[in-house]
């Protein structure tokens, strides 16, 4: 009869352990919400290969990890942004043990608003040999792209901001 409560007891608590272990764990892993936005608006967002949604969007994501995001929206290049785990304190903790270290509480993530800002897919890396010949046809296939309705008001504006810091810089 012994053995059989000792038995018993052993299997019932890895049983119980092995269930709540990888549901628990993510219930209650320390997450951070996080603002994603991106200039223009209506970017797709993909973490891991997978589409999570398109900007302004807010996510909750575990703060003791990095996380890469990546930007998608067509007439635009394809970008990506990084979240990094710093410590919540100053200091390192000197002792860390315990469920706080293993769910993530010493840490938060570097930022809670995250600002991607797109690149027209038209705009060259460099100013050229001729940067007012370049910068006016640029600036020509930007307008056209208005008047044709593949472009809001919006998103032109930011490619001719985007048009203008390029010749600026050179």
């Amino acid at each position: 009869m012994r053995f059989f409560n000792v038995f018993s007891t052993a299997v019932l608590t890895l049983f119980l352990t092995s269930a709540c272990t990888s549901n628990m764990v993510c219930s209650i892993q320390s997450k951070q919400k996080v603002k994603v936005e991106s200039i223009p608006v209506g970017a797709d967002i993909y973490m891991d290969g997978e589409l999570i949604g398109t900007t302004p969007i807010v996510l909750s994501l575990q703060s003791d990890m990095t996380h890469e995001i990546h930007f998608q929206k067509k007439g635009y290049k394809p970008t990506k942004r990084y979240l990094d785990p710093i410590y919540k304190h100053e200091k390192q903790p000197y002792v860390q043990i315990g469920l706080a270290k293993d769910l993530g509480y010493y840490y938060e993530l570097s930022s809670d608003h995250l600002v991607a800002e797109l690149e027209w897919e038209s705009l060259p890396d460099t100013a050229g040999i001729q940067p007012f010949e370049t910068m006016s046809g640029l600036i020509a296939k930007a307008d056209n792209a208005l008047s044709s309705g593949d472009l809001t008001v919006d998103e032109h504006d930011v490619i001719i901001h985007q048009i203008v810091e390029l010749f600026n810089s050179n």
